[in-house]
């Protein structure tokens, strides 16, 4: 899963009525609708889900407690339980002694058992902010949170397979050095770590993807090596142009035990390129394991999910861009639509998730197991503001 999720920056707006959009044409039914929704000053940063009666939403909400030391409010955790009936607040994970827990950003499952957290807590006080804050992992056992470890970390990718493995992806905040660690029956172990590694999809114990902004790794148990990508065409810049575009790697996830996929979006400068490719490694394949490639040359893809069937979801933006020599910034940007696509059994389905209006940013997106459901997070910058939480019934 992808783990860049901070979302201190909120302006955060409303969604309203929804209706489903096919490829092709609308569909009254089934399709994406309100699930949870939120007031100014919150946001859902992350989803999980083991099934039908068991799912996750976590992020933070801000206090009316000022910190003097940034001139900012401090955040308290936002933590949402689905029961199958509806959305209630769950109890919060304790941060260290002396360091309450002010947000919670990931949040990963195998189980209604077996649910990991992680998340940030600050202590409040004089001096440096970044001095008293601790990233915070936290385990839920069907009971109660248990605190796992904490420390001047941060925390940018989580992964858990079962009770007795999780891995977690961060870096050292004195250092700015990054590690790879691994969870299993009660302790931590540090494993190697790619300079580039950015997040990661577990298959099993001894066969991890990773990604970082160019290349897709995989790791034997042992050692990490390179995958090698195929040759993927770059659209053409903009007139004028601002230097080549690049491919740039944006999400990768893992999918059963035959297929992999993942999302290259094009990078020119400091500026994104709409277009996409969705990469996918199956070894099922008569001809063997090879990667095929599925061109969307409208879409900016944020994130990837398995949809439990073999296949991918994908949340993404339809954008269009405009050069604009004589502005501030060389390219303006329209969004022309917020979908979720799903690709399974060679079909590509998108479906609008919310009307433009609603100015919906994404956060996460994941596939309900069990189901041909799913659920979609992020936040509204136009008002009513707050964080949503869509539900999709296949």
């Amino acid at each position: 899963m992808d783990g860049y999720r901070t979302l201190f920056a909120l302006v955060l707006a409303a969604g309203v009525g929804l209706a489903p959009v096919s490829s092709a044409t609308a569909d009254p039914a089934p399709g994406w609708q309100v699930s949870l929704r939120g007031g100014a000053g919150s946001f859902v940063a992350d989803l999980a889900a083991t099934g039908p009666a068991d799912a996750w939403a976590v992020g933070a909400r801000r206090t009316g407690t000022l910190d003097p030391r940034n001139g900012s409010y401090f955040t308290a955790p936002l933590i949402k339980h689905w029961d199958g009936r509806s959305w209630a607040t769950a109890a919060n994970p304790a941060g260290p002694t002396g360091f309450p827990l002010r947000e919670v950003t990931l949040v990963e499952a195998s189980s209604p058992v077996n649910v990991w957290a992680a998340g940030t807590a600050v202590a409040p006080g004089t001096g440096d902010v970044s001095a008293a804050t601790r990233s915070v992992l936290s385990r839920w056992d069907g009971s109660r949170w248990r605190l796992m470890g904490s420390g001047r970390t941060s925390i940018t990718d989580l992964e858990v397979l079962d009770a007795t493995h999780t891995w977690i992806l961060g870096r050292d905040d004195r250092t700015g050095k990054g590690f790879f660690k691994r969870f299993r029956s009660g302790r931590w172990t540090s494993l190697p770590f790619p300079a580039t590694l950015k997040g990661i999809s577990v298959r099993s114990p001894g066969d991890i993807w990773g990604f970082g902004p160019s290349s897709v790794m995989r790791w034997n148990g042992l050692a990490w090596s390179r995958v090698r990508l195929p040759e993927t065409a770059v659209p053409a810049a903009p007139t004028p142009a601002y230097g080549p575009v690049k491919l740039r790697l944006d999400a990768l996830v893992t999918s059963g035990t035959q297929d992999v996929w993942v999302a290259a979006g094009f990078q020119q400068g400091d500026w994104s390129q709409p277009g996409a490719v969705l990469l996918h490694w199956h070894t099922g394949s008569r001809d063997g394991a090879k990667w095929h490639q599925i061109r969307l040359p409208g879409d900016v893809i944020t994130d990837l999910a398995p949809d439990g069937r073999g296949g991918v979801l994908a949340a993404s933006y339809r954008q269009s861009i405009t050069a604009t020599p004589d502005g501030q910034d060389p390219y303006a940007y329209t969004t022309l639509s917020v979908d979720s696509l799903r690709h399974t059994g060679r079909k590509l389905i998108r479906q609008t998730v919310t009307p433009l209006s609603s100015g919906f940013e994404w956060s996460d997106l994941v596939a309900i197991p069990g189901t041909g459901s799913a659920l979609a997070a992020g936040f509204n910058r136009r008002p009513p503001q707050g964080h949503v939480v869509f539900r999709y019934d296949g």
